[in-house]
């Protein structure tokens, strides 16, 4: 971390699992040590232990190597999700290289140390008792292995249902303990009276008990970087600790107090965020929410026209909540057109027409002041109440060449009409937006529901206008896109790796064929604890994965040992994967056990990790069945299969 300059914070060491960095210890302790528990009474071989460690140093080293593969595709991210997930990505790497080289260098020399005298080993009674029921139970499983398809299909149509049926989004909802408003009042606002409602808007939120403060900022920022006027104003609310509210109130139960309230007082439509999402949110969409669509097209009016039916069509969407549109409504305006014919009789001409235009109404410099080093311009405009109306602008008088006064009236039209008052552009084209946060629902079936009541109840030229969805669903298909490219080379180099750890094909295969299954713990809790399938629960798989693997290698590799040494096939599958019972179940506990406190966090800052911590804690929980009881099943049916062939092929030849 200090090479590669990645600070110790919660995004760098918060998913860290250290049960699934000691695995490696654990297995290589666990090989030393059941040596020793065989033979209590005679000195442990230096030979004999070597032999042993380097019959587990192969498999730990791979299973190693895939858990850090595993975590390939977090290095693939890019822009949000990369500024998350990365720093894990390297520290677990980092991680668990050292504990790679820790369990193959270290330990067993320490542990022939502490072991290699005779002495009494303490023995588990609970574990040797379950250890005879697991042995007996893979037996009976051995005995008749296709009862194990019935399960696996069920298991399998599942995960299937599971995958389509949970909500999908791009990031779960990060609280920031903190609210952010964006307020729109009516527009043509002056600074006087926005001011005047920022004041009893901010007096109305302090009342609140869980408010420590709330700041109001009107129009523009400094940078003038959002095209604002005084009729939008920025809240930032301060909220006490959690733990000092009353009777159990959430942040979701003061924002719908703070919108019931808002809702109440005329002229406030007021949008609820948070500072830091909302600022990203507008620098990578150009929208203060979650979600916006923008309406491209030349004509505004009628992209105006749009943009307000969408908006309706919305408000009837289910957890469509802040629904608006960004840009202000139109304003009165006045036009003043110029008839070219008239002026050309009057022997005038459209330059003159503008210079009393911009003399009257905008004002022209005529002179300059200098007061010290400072420069100043002297404005010349005519007083307000000889403008201050269409009539009285068009009693303002040229003068023609011959010195003839002409009223501007004559040759002009001068007339008040409602126009835009702002106009936003993208890749030089109009459009108008339209914001929206989902809330209450996922990001997926909102906007799934969304698309087709818009194209139900929205007519428009599909010719002239088109509209696009920006925000959070802009993300979402982005990295999941990564993903989709980076998860099957990520399977591929994992399968590669399987290969050259047991020489096989159908082996690798076989646990490659297996993640299917690992899926459903992980699915499983995400749907009964009401979270949705995004870049952290999927990171969390890509864990899961990892993990299940390395168990998958450490329980086949054993059972190779064993045939190698001349056992018969059935009695390795038994005697192999009872022997690999204690550490597959101190594994999968040590790696449950470090993420279960974050699983279950509700804190600040712990709703990044949650997803990933549940899919990884419940999804090894039903992993570990499958590595004790399906995977060496699945084994037995596939080494008797390619047995039988090989025999077959021996007779023929």
């Amino acid at each position: 971390m200090w090479l590669t300059d990645i600070p110790a914070n919660l995004l760098s060491l918060g998913a860290i699992d250290f049960g699934i960095i000691v695995d490696g210890t654990i297995v290589m302790m666990e090989t030393i040590l059941k040596k020793r528990e065989d033979n209590p009474d005679l000195p442990l071989d230096k030979a004999n232990i070597a032999k042993r460690v380097t019959e587990v140093a192969k498999p730990i080293f791979f299973a190693t190597l895939i858990i850090i593969i595993a975590y390939m595709p977090l290095f693939a991210f890019e822009r949000v999700e990369q500024k998350l997930f990365t720093p894990m990505a390297f520290t677990l790497s980092f991680a668990l290289l050292g504990a790679l080289a820790s369990a193959l260098i270290l330990i067993p020399g320490l542990a022939f140390a502490v072991y290699r005298k005779p002495q009494k080993v303490y023995h588990n009674r609970w574990l040797e008792r379950l250890t005879e029921i697991y042995k007996r139970h893979t037996a009976k499983l051995v005995a008749v292995p296709k009862k194990i398809f019935a399960p696996i299909t069920i298991v399998l149509a599942t995960v299937i249902g599971l995958s389509i049926s949970v909500g999908k989004d791009f990031m779960p909802q990060l609280d920031e303990g903190s609210i952010w408003l964006q307020v729109q009042l009516p527009p043509g606002m002056s600074l006087e009276k926005s001011s005047e409602m920022a004041t009893v808007l901010r007096d109305k939120i302090k009342d609140f008990d869980e408010v420590t403060y709330a700041m109001t900022q009107t129009g523009r920022d400094d940078e003038g970087i959002c095209p604002f006027s005084f009729s939008h104003i920025e809240v930032m609310v301060g909220l006490k600790p959690y733990n000092t509210w009353k009777n159990g109130r959430r942040k979701s139960d003061l924002i719908a107090d703070m919108e019931a309230m808002i809702d109440t007082m005329s002229g406030y439509n007021a949008g609820f965020s948070q500072p830091i999402i909302d600022m990203v949110m507008d620098q990578i969409a150009g929208a203060h929410s979650d979600l916006a669509i923008k309406i491209f097209g030349e004509d505004i009016t009628e992209s105006r026209r749009i943009a307000e039916q969408i908006a309706e069509v919305l408000k009837d969407v289910e957890g469509a909540t802040d629904v608006g549109i960004m840009e202000e409504p139109f304003l009165p305006q006045l036009q003043i057109v110029a008839d070219r014919d008239k002026i050309a009789q009057y022997g005038l001409n459209v330059a003159d027409v503008a210079e009393l235009i911009e003399v009257a109404i905008g004002g022209m410099a005529v002179s300059q002041v200098f007061i010290d080093s400072r420069v100043y311009d002297v404005i010349c405009r005519y007083k307000e109440e000889s403008r201050d109306t269409p009539e009285k602008i068009g009693n303002l008088m040229l003068t023609s060449g011959s010195g003839i006064k002409i009223p501007l009236s004559q040759v002009a039209e001068i007339r008040m009409t409602a126009g835009a008052s702002m106009i936003s552009r993208e890749m030089n084209q109009r459009f108008v937006t339209v914001r929206v946060n989902p809330r209450g629902r996922d990001l997926t079936s909102f906007v799934k529901d969304a698309q087709e009541k818009i194209e139900q109840q929205v007519n428009y030229d599909h010719s002239k206008f088109r509209f696009h969805w920006v925000g959070q669903l802009e993300n979402q298909h982005r990295a999941f896109s990564r993903l989709a490219v980076i998860m099957p080379i990520t399977l591929a180099v994992m399968f590669l790796l399987l290969f050259f750890t047991f020489g096989k094909f159908r082996q690798a295969g076989l646990l490659i064929g297996m993640l299917p299954l690992a899926v459903f713990g992980g699915m499983l809790a995400l749907v009964i604890r009401g979270m949705t399938f995004n870049i952290s629960s999927a990171v969390g798989f890509i864990a899961l994965f990892g993990v299940f693997l390395q168990n998958g290698v450490i329980m086949i590799s054993h059972i190779n040992i064993l045939r190698k040494r001349g056992t018969e096939l059935k009695e390795a599958v038994i005697s192999g994967s009872s022997h690999r019972l204690r550490p597959v179940l101190m594994t999968a506990t040590v790696a449950i056990l470090g993420l279960l406190p974050a699983s279950l966090s509700h804190g600040i800052g712990s709703d990044v990790q949650r997803p990933l911590a549940t899919v990884i804690v419940y999804g090894l929980l039903f992993g570990t069945v499958l590595t004790l009881y399906v995977l060496p099943t699945l084994y037995y049916m596939l080494e008797k299969r390619n047995l039988k062939k090989e025999t077959l092929n021996e007779n023929v030849a």
